[in-house]
């Protein structure tokens, strides 16, 4: 019997395409099993990781058709790694369009938005010990707030609630990030998540340094 999408999209299965599949091999006929183990895993795998390219499809054409990503000329989203919505398609429809992508940089305990130029990418960019690609310090790039501020932010999390509530990863970046650009509320931009469907919850828990979300997008 196949795997349905409710199986898949438990978040820690689809967040690190499924643990292997663990096993209690006899002695006797212990090939068989670990053949049965092998390809248990494999199939696995494949479906969480087809369950997360649907979804970021889906995620992706939702942002594109989203009314604040369409007015917006400076736009500031992430790099994503294997375990986040798909971003890189957004980058290149951002590009496409004649818009300025910012993404971020992590340096001396502060996070800046640096303009991510045509050539920008994985292959020469610094990658952390987290797996983030970003700017390295040899890199200068424009700063978004620097020159002119941000039209839209796509900010990443581990968890988000429906009506805005965000858990990120726990260094409070983005939290003081958008406390900063939303200190003038007059140029402060909208701010939205992209997630999986699992993880949409119905509560997070938060306090006052956390920074809410405009909008959640996620498949479902």
């Amino acid at each position: 019997m196949g795997l349905s999408n409710s199986d898949i999209c438990h978040c820690q299965l689809i967040l690190v395409y499924l643990p292997p599949v663990m096993a209690e091999i006899a002695v006797s006929g212990a090939m068989h099993e670990i053949d049965v183990v092998a390809t248990s895993d494999k199939t696995a795998r494949i479906a969480a990781l087809s369950e997360k390219n649907r979804q970021s499809k889906i995620v992706y054409e939702k942002i594109i058709n989203h009314p604040w990503y369409k007015s917006a000329k400076r736009i500031s989203l992430y790099m994503s790694t294997d375990q986040e919505i798909n971003t890189a398609p957004i980058i290149s429809h951002i590009k496409e369009r004649g818009a300025k992508a910012f993404v971020p940089q992590y340096a001396g305990g502060i996070m800046r938005m640096l303009l991510l130029e045509e050539n920008d990418d994985e292959k020469t960019m610094f990658i952390t010990r987290h797996g983030i690609a970003q700017h390295g310090k040899d890199q200068k790039r424009e700063d978004a707030v620097e020159t002119g501020g941000l039209d839209l932010v796509i900010a990443p999390g581990v968890a988000f609630s429906k009506s805005g509530d965000r858990c990120g990863h726990g260094g409070g970046y983005y939290d003081k990030f958008l406390a900063g650009l939303r200190s003038n509320p007059a140029t402060a931009p909208k701010v939205v998540a992209v997630a999986f469907n699992c993880q949409v919850v119905d509560d997070v828990p938060t306090n006052e340094q956390d920074q809410k979300v405009d909008a959640v997008i996620y498949a479902d």
